[in-house]
């Protein structure tokens, strides 16, 4: 059902790499970021925010941050993921985990990316 929300659109040119960044509270004080490579398609920020509502928020981070990645694999296969799952109580804590598609590498994109 989570996975449903996830609702996408075909790339306006899958010949060109380009990063899009998209950010939600999936429950209060708990940040995602999602920075993605598509492939030939594209999520949209509606569908990625009704996506956030249906996550749980409350879980551990890594196992939040798991849970996106798997899903954006699985709906949009994108060339290149990163997720980020952050909360500040009771003390700032942080998980990052990216994933690529075999094969694929930019480094001239991926270089001009600000830390999350």
């Amino acid at each position: 059902m989570r996975r449903e929300r996830l609702t996408t659109a075909p790339s306006p040119d899958s010949r060109h790499d380009f990063l899009v960044e998209l950010r939600g509270e999936p429950a209060a004080g708990t940040r995602l970021t999602v920075r993605l490579v598509p492939d030939r398609l594209v999520l949209e920020p509606a569908g990625f925010a009704a996506y956030l509502t249906e996550l749980d928020g409350t879980a551990g981070l890594e196992a939040l941050a798991m849970a996106a990645l798997d899903d954006l694999n699985n709906e949009l296969v994108p060339r290149w993921v990163e997720v980020a799952a952050e909360r500040d109580a009771p003390l700032p804590h942080r998980v990052v985990i990216e994933d690529r598609q075999p094969n694929w590498d930019n480094p001239r994109l991926l270089d001009r990316l600000r830390p999350l």
